[in-house]
Protein backbone atom coordinates (compact mmCIF):
# COMPACT_ATOMS: atom_id res chain seq x y z
CA UNK A 1 0.00 0.00 0.00
CA UNK A 2 1.42 3.30 -0.48
CA UNK A 3 -0.10 6.77 1.23
CA UNK A 4 -0.40 10.27 -0.18
CA UNK A 5 -1.19 13.09 2.01
CA UNK A 6 -3.34 15.14 -0.61
CA UNK A 7 -4.01 18.00 1.42
CA UNK A 8 -3.55 19.43 5.09
CA UNK A 9 -0.53 22.09 7.12
CA UNK A 10 1.03 23.78 4.82
CA UNK A 11 4.17 23.81 7.90
CA UNK A 12 4.90 21.37 10.27
CA UNK A 13 3.36 21.59 14.01
CA UNK A 14 4.46 20.23 16.77
CA UNK A 15 1.89 17.99 18.58
CA UNK A 16 2.36 19.67 21.96
CA UNK A 17 1.41 23.67 22.04
CA UNK A 18 5.21 25.67 22.63
CA UNK A 19 2.97 27.08 26.37
CA UNK A 20 3.04 23.37 27.60
CA UNK A 21 6.29 22.88 27.11
CA UNK A 22 7.66 25.95 28.98
CA UNK A 23 5.30 25.20 31.56
CA UNK A 24 6.78 21.82 32.11
CA UNK A 25 10.22 23.18 32.04
CA UNK A 26 9.55 25.94 34.45
CA UNK A 27 9.95 28.63 32.38
CA UNK A 28 7.60 31.47 32.32
CA UNK A 29 5.39 32.04 29.52
CA UNK A 30 6.52 36.03 28.88
CA UNK A 31 9.85 34.67 28.32
CA UNK A 32 10.60 34.19 24.95
CA UNK A 33 14.53 34.17 24.82
CA UNK A 34 14.65 30.39 24.35
CA UNK A 35 11.38 30.28 21.70
CA UNK A 36 12.65 29.13 18.73
CA UNK A 37 15.02 26.58 19.94
CA UNK A 38 12.19 24.94 22.49
CA UNK A 39 10.04 24.48 19.05
CA UNK A 40 12.46 23.19 17.34
CA UNK A 41 12.82 20.30 20.33
CA UNK A 42 9.11 20.06 20.01
CA UNK A 43 9.27 19.82 16.15
CA UNK A 44 12.26 17.47 16.74
CA UNK A 45 10.18 15.30 19.49
CA UNK A 46 6.78 15.42 17.53
CA UNK A 47 8.77 13.50 14.42
CA UNK A 48 10.65 11.26 16.50
CA UNK A 49 6.89 9.97 18.36
CA UNK A 50 5.29 9.61 14.80
CA UNK A 51 8.48 8.24 13.36
CA UNK A 52 7.69 5.26 16.37
CA UNK A 53 4.10 5.09 15.76
CA UNK A 54 5.14 4.16 12.17
CA UNK A 55 2.00 5.80 9.82
CA UNK A 56 1.13 9.97 9.90
CA UNK A 57 -1.17 10.95 12.57
CA UNK A 58 -2.11 14.83 11.70
CA UNK A 59 -5.35 15.23 10.42
CA UNK A 60 -5.24 15.75 6.51
CA UNK A 61 -6.99 14.42 3.16
CA UNK A 62 -4.88 11.62 2.24
CA UNK A 63 -5.43 8.38 -0.77
CA UNK A 64 -4.17 5.03 -0.32
CA UNK A 65 -2.99 3.16 -3.10
CA UNK A 66 -4.22 -0.39 -2.52
CA UNK A 67 -3.51 -3.47 -5.38
CA UNK A 68 -5.54 -6.84 -4.70
CA UNK A 69 -3.70 -9.63 -6.73
CA UNK A 70 -5.60 -11.45 -9.18
CA UNK A 71 -7.62 -14.50 -8.03
CA UNK A 72 -7.67 -12.78 -4.07
CA UNK A 73 -9.89 -10.77 -2.81
CA UNK A 74 -10.51 -9.11 0.53
CA UNK A 75 -13.34 -8.38 3.04
CA UNK A 76 -12.12 -5.19 3.76
CA UNK A 77 -9.32 -2.62 3.86
CA UNK A 78 -7.17 -1.15 6.43
CA UNK A 79 -6.81 2.38 5.66
CA UNK A 80 -3.35 3.51 6.87
CA UNK A 81 -4.18 6.62 8.30
CA UNK A 82 -6.46 6.27 11.86
CA UNK A 83 -8.28 7.61 13.14
CA UNK A 84 -10.49 7.80 10.19
CA UNK A 85 -13.03 10.60 9.98
CA UNK A 86 -14.48 10.19 6.27
CA UNK A 87 -14.38 8.40 3.21
CA UNK A 88 -14.95 10.81 0.19
CA UNK A 89 -14.46 8.05 -2.74
CA UNK A 90 -13.17 5.14 -4.04
CA UNK A 91 -11.84 4.35 -7.33
CA UNK A 92 -11.20 0.43 -9.20
CA UNK A 93 -8.76 0.67 -12.30
CA UNK A 94 -9.55 4.97 -12.63
CA UNK A 95 -13.37 4.44 -12.33
CA UNK A 96 -15.30 6.10 -9.93
CA UNK A 97 -17.26 3.59 -7.51
CA UNK A 98 -20.69 4.70 -6.42
CA UNK A 99 -21.10 5.76 -3.01
CA UNK A 100 -23.56 3.51 -1.35
CA UNK A 101 -26.86 4.90 -0.10
CA UNK A 102 -25.72 5.59 3.83
CA UNK A 103 -21.79 5.93 2.21
CA UNK A 104 -18.68 4.28 2.97
CA UNK A 105 -18.96 1.82 5.70
CA UNK A 106 -15.94 1.96 7.77
CA UNK A 107 -14.63 1.73 11.61
CA UNK A 108 -13.24 5.31 12.56
CA UNK A 109 -10.55 3.43 15.03
CA UNK A 110 -9.15 1.07 13.18
CA UNK A 111 -9.58 2.42 9.67
CA UNK A 112 -11.24 -0.97 8.66
CA UNK A 113 -13.31 0.28 4.80
CA UNK A 114 -15.97 -2.81 4.44
CA UNK A 115 -17.08 -3.04 0.78
CA UNK A 116 -20.28 -1.84 -0.86
CA UNK A 117 -23.19 -4.55 -0.29
CA UNK A 118 -23.67 -4.96 -4.20
CA UNK A 119 -20.11 -6.34 -4.53
CA UNK A 120 -20.85 -9.41 -2.46
CA UNK A 121 -19.19 -7.96 0.66
CA UNK A 122 -15.55 -8.67 -1.19
CA UNK A 123 -13.39 -6.41 -2.29
CA UNK A 124 -12.39 -8.20 -5.57
CA UNK A 125 -9.15 -7.97 -7.76
CA UNK A 126 -7.85 -4.48 -9.30
CA UNK A 127 -6.09 -1.57 -8.31
CA UNK A 128 -7.93 0.95 -6.00
CA UNK A 129 -7.76 4.52 -4.76
CA UNK A 130 -9.02 5.45 -1.42
CA UNK A 131 -9.39 9.06 -0.57
CA UNK A 132 -10.34 9.89 3.12
CA UNK A 133 -9.63 12.44 5.92
CA UNK A 134 -7.92 11.07 8.70
CA UNK A 135 -5.80 11.63 11.78
CA UNK A 136 -6.03 14.00 14.57
CA UNK A 137 -5.88 17.68 15.44
CA UNK A 138 -3.09 19.15 16.97
CA UNK A 139 -2.69 22.40 18.40
CA UNK A 140 -2.52 25.21 15.88
CA UNK A 141 -4.23 24.08 13.20
CA UNK A 142 -6.46 25.68 11.61
CA UNK A 143 -9.78 25.39 9.45
CA UNK A 144 -10.07 26.76 6.13
CA UNK A 145 -11.33 29.90 7.45
CA UNK A 146 -8.28 30.31 9.38
CA UNK A 147 -9.83 29.59 12.88
CA UNK A 148 -8.37 27.18 15.31
CA UNK A 149 -9.77 23.79 15.48
CA UNK A 150 -10.04 21.60 19.15
CA UNK A 151 -7.33 19.69 19.83
CA UNK A 152 -7.81 15.96 19.01
CA UNK A 153 -4.40 14.51 19.40
CA UNK A 154 -5.06 11.96 22.16
CA UNK A 155 -3.39 12.73 26.14
CA UNK A 156 -0.87 9.67 25.90
CA UNK A 157 0.61 11.01 22.38
CA UNK A 158 0.92 14.29 24.12
CA UNK A 159 2.44 13.07 27.17
CA UNK A 160 4.97 11.03 25.16
CA UNK A 161 6.05 14.39 22.98
CA UNK A 162 6.35 16.15 26.12
CA UNK A 163 8.65 13.32 27.91
CA UNK A 164 10.59 13.27 24.23
CA UNK A 165 11.35 16.97 24.01
CA UNK A 166 12.08 17.33 27.75
CA UNK A 167 14.84 14.81 27.41
CA UNK A 168 16.23 16.53 24.43
CA UNK A 169 16.02 19.50 25.96
CA UNK A 170 18.18 18.18 29.01
CA UNK A 171 20.61 16.47 26.65
CA UNK A 172 21.13 19.39 24.42
CA UNK A 173 24.07 20.86 26.20
CA UNK A 174 25.63 17.58 27.17
CA UNK A 175 28.88 15.63 24.91
CA UNK A 176 26.46 12.89 23.41
CA UNK A 177 29.31 10.47 23.77
CA UNK A 178 29.77 11.11 27.77
CA UNK A 179 27.77 8.60 30.05
CA UNK A 180 28.72 9.97 33.11
CA UNK A 181 30.50 12.66 34.88
CA UNK A 182 31.67 12.91 38.64
CA UNK A 183 33.03 16.22 40.40
CA UNK A 184 35.06 15.93 43.40
CA UNK A 185 33.21 16.80 46.68
CA UNK A 186 29.76 17.44 44.67
CA UNK A 187 29.35 13.45 43.66
CA UNK A 188 28.96 11.96 40.52
CA UNK A 189 25.68 12.27 37.80
CA UNK A 190 25.06 9.44 35.15
CA UNK A 191 22.46 9.45 31.77
CA UNK A 192 20.90 6.39 30.42
CA UNK A 193 21.45 6.12 26.52
CA UNK A 194 19.03 6.09 23.78
CA UNK A 195 17.69 2.40 23.06
CA UNK A 196 17.61 1.50 19.62
CA UNK A 197 14.58 -0.39 19.61
CA UNK A 198 12.61 2.41 20.58
CA UNK A 199 14.16 5.18 17.92
CA UNK A 200 15.91 6.82 20.44
CA UNK A 201 12.57 7.42 22.32
CA UNK A 202 12.35 7.68 26.16
CA UNK A 203 11.33 4.03 27.76
CA UNK A 204 8.89 6.26 29.34
CA UNK A 205 8.04 8.09 26.15
CA UNK A 206 7.39 4.70 24.17
CA UNK A 207 5.38 3.34 26.91
CA UNK A 208 2.67 6.01 26.30
CA UNK A 209 3.02 4.87 22.48
CA UNK A 210 2.29 0.73 22.91
CA UNK A 211 -1.36 0.90 22.16
CA UNK A 212 -0.96 3.25 18.48
CA UNK A 213 1.71 0.96 17.09
CA UNK A 214 0.53 -1.58 14.08
CA UNK A 215 0.21 -4.78 16.51
CA UNK A 216 -1.59 -3.22 19.09
CA UNK A 217 -3.80 -0.54 17.72
CA UNK A 218 -7.35 -1.49 18.23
Amino acid sequence: MTTLQTDGAADPLPFVALSDFKAALSIADSDASQDTTLTDLLLAASAAVESYIGRPILAADYTDHIRIKPGDRLASFALDVRPALSVSSVLRHGQLLIDPPDGWDFSPSTGVLYPPDGDGSWWGPGRYLVSYRAGWVVPGMKDPDGNLLPVTLPADIRQAVLTTARSFYAAKDRDPLLKSESEQGIGSTSWSMPDATTGGLPADAAAFLSRYLSAGFS
